[in-house]
């Protein structure tokens, strides 16, 4: 089970237009978005948070955050009017399964890091934004302006027409810790040279966070942007596989991997087994029953050994 945690600020801003969610994927796993949202008003912010929730959830129903992205700017763009109604924001979005892979999708500057063990911080995304453009060409970026505006967003806002956003996949996060940023966060601190792999070693996620976020507003300047920030720890192989072997065994009973329509999600990914003893109305004896899924542990449990 992955350790999380989030942190923002408003900054100067007039509103907090950054906005995070996360969801269980029902097999173990787990989904975490942040949004930056284009502008400041309550509209925009009231909009983030509602885009936030809904990549979210189907990122976390599908397990592909690229599709989840994808089908909220379809969503967004089947509606007459769209683009004059609908503001923008930049998404970055993650997402964990049964097993060791990491999926991350993304659309405009929001950003994605993993550090690994080792102490090596890897940028696992690309800024959508004219600088990025104007650097992809091998020429260098002169304009401080043209890193904030964005050329890829879902909705509309200063993007124009969205366009398809980034994937990546990482086959192996064990033992890692993953960043989510947008750019208030990581900027001010790449801007002084700052080294984000060092802060982000120290610390459990929920201090590691408030610190990113604190130190981006002190090297922000007189106008900071809205700062946010999601740490994700994901446990080494190992220890992931102790904890599901002590959690399968609770009770002293494991669940049949025979699947369950009342709450597995797979048939290699069962519920801890927990079962009790109740009566049901209609029976006439105590009957022993799964307290999650409700099945008999005649058809759902066996003992271990």
């Amino acid at each position: 089970m992955s350790t999380y945690a989030t942190a923002q600020h408003i900054g100067s801003r007039s509103h907090q237009c950054d906005a995070t969610a996360t969801r269980s994927t029902g097999d173990g796993g787990r989904a975490f978005v942040l949004l930056d949202g284009i502008g400041s008003s309550d509209d925009v912010r009231a909009w983030t948070r509602a885009q936030a929730r809904r990549i979210a959830d189907l990122t976390a129903r599908t397990l592909q955050p690229h599709e989840a992205i994808t089908q909220v700017q379809d969503e967004i763009t089947a509606h007459a009017g769209w683009q004059d109604e609908v503001p923008g924001a930049c998404a970055v979005a993650a997402v964990t399964g049964p097993d060791q892979l990491l999926r991350v999708a993304w659309i405009g500057d929001c950003r994605a890091y993993l550090l690994s063990p080792d102490g090596h911080l890897q940028r696992l995304t690309t800024d959508h934004n004219i600088r990025a453009e104007i650097e992809a060409t091998g020429r260098k970026a002169v304009w401080p302006w043209s890193r904030n505006i964005v050329t890829r967003c879902v909705g509309h806002g200063d993007a124009g027409t969205a366009l398809e956003p980034e994937w990546t996949a990482v086959h192996d996060r064990s033992g890692t810790r993953l960043l989510l940023a947008s750019d208030g966060c990581y900027e001010p601190i790449e801007d002084a040279a700052g080294d984000l792999g060092a802060e982000l070693a120290d610390l459990d996620p929920a201090g590691c966070a408030e610190h990113l976020v604190r130190l981006a507003l002190a090297l922000g300047g007189e106008r900071p942007d809205n700062a946010t920030c999601m740490v994700v720890d994901f446990p080494d192989a190992s220890a992931a596989e102790a904890s599901t072997g002590r959690v399968l065994y609770a009770h002293g009973c494991v669940l049949m991997q025979d699947g369950c329509s009342g709450c597995d999600a797979a048939e290699d990914t069962p519920h801890p087994a927990d079962p009790i003893t109740m009566r049901s109305p209609w029976a006439s004896r105590m009957v022993k029953r799964c307290r999650t899924c409700a099945q008999p542990p005649a058809r759902r449990i066996h003992k271990s050994a």
